[in-house]
């Protein structure tokens, strides 16, 4: 069974669900732009796991928004993915919500 990565947008929110890892990470990447888009929010609750490459995409999509002087929200992370962005000492960059 391959891991996999879904996603949909709603309004101003990105929904991820499944797994985000070094192999599910380019198709995301490669559509960043388009997916930043009017983006606010991205909803993590659906990710069943994220690994160290899916935690440098949020670093780096939180950057490329915030170059437009805008600010992107990351809700609905687990205590996993939490504890991630402590070991990363990350906790002031992604400001989970």
């Amino acid at each position: 069974m391959s891991a996999s990565l879904n996603w949909e947008k709603k309004g101003d929110i990105l929904y991820l669900q499944g797994i985000l890892d070094r192999e599910t990470l380019l198709p995301v990447w490669q559509q960043r732009k388009t997916l930043l888009a009017d983006l606010n929010t991205i909803d993590v609750s659906a990710l069943s796991h994220i690994d160290s490459t899916g935690l440098a995409l949020f670093v780096h999509l939180k950057a490329e928004v915030e170059t437009q002087n805008r600010h992107l929200n990351i809700q609905g992370a687990t205590e996993r993915f939490q504890t991630l962005i402590t070991l990363y000492d990350l906790d002031e960059i992604m400001n989970i919500a």
